[in-house]
């Protein structure tokens, strides 16, 4: 293991370093070979180093979105494997920052729209599947019919931030239709 490995390893298990996280993303977001260490290790074996790693390289990203511009599609194609829902947050978060339009396949829409309609998945992996989504619609205006019928049915039973979000996204695709 290298010894750059093992020093990012060492911060991340440590006590919870909230503040410090930013600091060290900041650091990090300069480094391509520390990008590429955080997207092995987001396979750790260890979830808590598994998901650190996505959140310290989704603070990466906000200083630099243009640090994972070489990585986009390995995201989509780990995407609808994880059963990690806190990783699969930061990636998709990540992705809806991205024109993702000569990236997605199918396998990726397929599950945006298997979170969309999965009760037990998390109100934020829900909005980025969201706001992804709505955005392939404009290059890809058949998802529309989809998109709308999956978030008109989250509307009786969703949560408050669902129902809001799904709200704003159906507005959007009644303007633009």
């Amino acid at each position: 293991m290298s010894k750059r490995k093992e020093e990012i390893i060492a911060f991340i298990s440590g006590e919870w370093p909230g503040p410090t996280f930013k600091d060290y993303s900041k650091e990090i977001c300069q480094s391509k070979q520390d990008i590429e260490l955080l997207l092995e290790l987001h396979e750790h074996k260890d979830s808590k180093i598994a998901w650190r790693t996505a959140y310290l390289l989704d603070l990466a990203h906000d200083h630099n979105t243009s640090i994972l511009d070489n990585h986009l599609e390995l995201l989509l194609a780990r995407t609808p494997a994880l059963s990690n829902q806190s990783i699969r947050r930061h990636y998709l978060r990540i992705l809806s920052q991205h024109d993702l339009s000569e990236l997605a396949d199918g396998n990726f829409l397929d599950c945006c729209f298997e979170c969309l309609q999965t009760e037990e998945t998390p109100i934020a992996v829900k909005a980025h599947c969201m706001q992804i989504i709505y955005d392939l619609t404009i290059p890809y205006p058949e998802l529309i019919p989809e998109l709308k019928a999956v978030l008109e049915s989250l509307l009786p039973y969703g949560s408050k931030g669902e129902v809001n979000r799904a709200k704003k996204i159906l507005k959007k695709i009644d303007n633009v239709s």
